[in-house]
């Protein structure tokens, strides 16, 4: 626009100029001539506006751009079709998210910014029962009805996702709170709701089963091992003795096995509970590093300790349980270190709290059985030639849940292995107490 002004301007200032020198004022000629002159200038400056219009326009559509004011109508109806479809093709796909949403047996329910609730599906009233009709705009606390849900999404919000059992008349619900962040920013939290009555009834029955027989055959257990040892005693024969020393060295794995066992149990079930005092970090580690001469000092294996944390740092722990944590990692650490290795054991207490890391150089895990050591019973390749019941890391992965944790491992085939433990930091300090047995 500015240079068809420009360029009119100096028409006009040359014409006026040169015609009124000639011919000593206007006549018929010069003045058809001037208007001629305004009328191209004008069609030029018509031109560049309408290819500033459809030039873009020809870039949306993927088609030729129109260079004319007659190609816009067409430019104009394809823009328009365009617009038709995408408004179609939004509205399928907005039936077809109606439709998945009502036929899922999993209960859905997204609440917004504001934290009020804002769609749900069929399967979450249902789930929640029918006498407590849920509606957009009500709130965490009137949905679920219950003290540890609203916390639960308010933790969502914050960005951590969150699991938790919620009871409603006989069903027994999963429920998982995700931050819903489309654009970055947590705009949301998503919960899905699963119903786990017959699991959770049946997950009760294994860990009583277990519960049970790993209590009743520790008795005889014990007979055996007596009789064993009463025959070590008497003057037998030399293969006789090295029976009766292999029965014992049996009995002491079943003893093992049926310990783990026991134990793994009492903390799924929740039988086991925690007894958190206050606990002198420095006293602490010294602890650590005199049962580790006694249980592993012979292993040709050094362990060295790195401590990141203030002096005198005091925590809130369990101590019973959080030598069993570094305990079975230790051991796992010294099984699969080559002979005159170390093992490093670093703890570093930070705002965001405890993090205990067990580091070896032994052979390493292979990335597709790191997703499943934490499973009962299951061993590695590399682990089925070493002793061990399969149970330690099931063991150390509940307490640190237990604890409010959650255990890591970082792992490559020739590089060992590092567990990570990150445990929260508590800040209310009960008074000081005796350790739990």
């Amino acid at each position: 626009m500015g240079r068809a002004i420009l360029c009119l301007g100096a028409m006009l200032f040359l014409g006026v100029g040169l015609g009124m020198g000639l011919h000593k004022g206007a006549s018929v000629s010069w003045t058809l001539g001037l208007l001629g002159t305004v009328a191209f200038v004008l069609v030029l400056m018509a031109r560049w506006q309408v290819r500033l219009v459809a030039e873009p326009l020809g870039q949306l559509l993927r088609e030729a751009r129109p260079m004319a004011i007659g190609d816009l109508p067409g430019a104009w109806s394809a823009l328009e079709q365009e617009n038709l479809d995408l408004k179609e093709r939004a509205n399928r796909e907005d039936q077809l998210l109606r439709s998945i949403m009502t036929r899922l047996e999993e209960g859905v329910l997204l609440f917004g910014p504001g934290g009020s609730l804002e769609t749900y599906n069929p399967a979450a009233q249902r789930l929640l029962g029918l006498g407590a009709p849920l509606a957009p705009g009500m709130g965490a606390g009137l949905v679920f009805q219950d003290p540890e849900s609203p916390v639960a999404i308010q933790r969502a919000y914050l960005g951590v996702p969150s699991e938790w059992r919620l009871t409603r008349a006989v069903r027994t619900l999963r429920v998982r709170a995700i931050p819903f962040a489309p654009l970055g920013a947590v705009a949301g939290v998503l919960l899905t709701l699963d119903d786990v009555t017959r699991q959770e009834a049946l997950e009760t029955t294994r860990q009583k089963f277990i519960s049970n027989v790993s209590h009743e055959l520790k008795t005889p257990a014990t007979a055996i091992r007596i009789a064993a040892e009463n025959l070590q005693e008497e003057r037998l024969p030399e293969s006789a003795q090295a029976s009766a020393q292999s029965i014992l060295r049996s009995v002491d794995r079943l003893a093992l096995l049926l310990g783990d066992l026991s134990e793994l149990s009492r903390i799924e079930s929740g039988a086991l509970r925690l007894e958190p005092v206050r606990l002198d970090l420095d006293a602490f580690l010294v602890s650590v590093e005199s049962d580790y001469r006694t249980r592993h000092g012979a292993s040709g294996v050094a362990l060295e300790i790195r401590k990141e944390a203030p002096e005198s740092m005091v925590l809130v722990a369990d101590p019973l349980r959080l030598s069993q944590i570094l305990e079975n990692l230790v051991s796992n650490a010294v099984k699969f270190s080559p002979p005159g290795g170390t093992v490093t054991l670093r703890v570093e207490v930070s705002p965001r709290g405890q993090l205990w890391e067990v580091a070896d150089l032994g052979p390493g895990i292979p990335e597709a059985e790191q997703g499943r050591i934490f499973e009962r019973f299951y061993r590695a390749q590399g682990a089925k030639s070493k002793p061990g019941t399969g149970l330690g890391l099931a063991i150390v992965k509940h307490l640190c849940r237990l604890m409010g944790g959650e255990v890591t491992v970082d792992s490559r085939p020739g590089e060992g292995a590092r567990f990570r433990v990150m445990l929260p930091l508590l800040q209310d300090q009960p008074p000081a107490g005796a350790p739990s047995r």
